[in-house]
């Protein structure tokens, strides 16, 4: 049998199309287009060589913080996205609960990105048996509407199979490891990215604190200047 009797185009487009419709309406045009960008970037990340990075741009933040302040800390552009996004919230908040609130909104969306990523996969894989079924159910119709022609009755079962195979291959084959793959990976790297976070917000509570320590002493001595001409007078 040839390789040919399990290709059907319109077959297959229709199961793949609806699936990822259906798929595409229950989650929205971002997660959609988040989940279908993953294929060329979050699919073959290589988490641990990121964390990596991550890591030595907080250890290259923390001297730059510690040699030239806060305000510095964005200089330091590598890392990934996310550390970089926490630089840039550390140089230019000026208190710690600023600089905690940002990183939280940071993280939750980074969260939600990628929980929206795996689940659009999810629901794609849930999606294509049924899609496939409901081909069958189309090729069981045209196959009972025309028990009068033998050469149609052939081609509505074909239909009718052929459809749940494409249904059962992309949801087993395809969307189903994908979705899997890419729920380790998200998983991974929410992981190194929390505790970046961290060691972070602990950069961030000793200088906000020496920040604070100076602008009080700062206003003491101000405070102290001030009074010195009432004491003479």
């Amino acid at each position: 049998m040839s390789i040919a009797a399990f290709l059907d185009p319109v077959a297959l487009l229709g199961v793949a199309g609806t699936s990822f419709a259906v798929a595409w309406a229950q989650n929205g045009t971002t997660a959609a287009m988040s989940g279908l960008s993953a294929l060329r970037r979050e699919l073959w990340l290589k988490v641990q060589e990121q964390a990596d990075e991550g890591h030595r741009a907080v250890l290259r933040i923390e001297h730059v913080v510690e040699s030239r302040g806060l305000s510095c800390a964005d200089r330091v552009k590598s890392g990934g996205a996310f550390v970089s996004a926490a630089a840039d919230a550390l140089a230019n908040h000026h208190s710690l609960d600023g600089f905690q609130a940002a990183i939280i909104r940071l993280a939750a969306h980074r969260r939600a990105r990628l929980t929206a990523m795996v689940r659009f996969w999810e629901n794609v894989a849930d999606c294509a048996p049924a899609m496939g079924m409901l081909g069958t159910v189309i090729g069981l119709i045209l196959l009972f509407g025309n028990v009068s022609d033998a050469a149609s009755i052939g081609r509505a079962m074909a239909v009718a199979l052929l459809t749940t195979l494409y249904g059962l291959v992309l949801a087993n084959v395809i969307a189903g490891p994908i979705a899997q793959r890419l729920a380790r990976i998200a998983g991974e790297q929410l992981g190194w990215e929390e505790d970046a976070a961290r060691r972070l917000v602990e950069i961030g509570r000793r200088e906000y604190a020496d920040i604070a320590a100076a602008a009080q002493k700062r206003q003491e001595e101000a405070e102290a200047r001030a009074a010195r001409p009432a004491e003479h007078i």
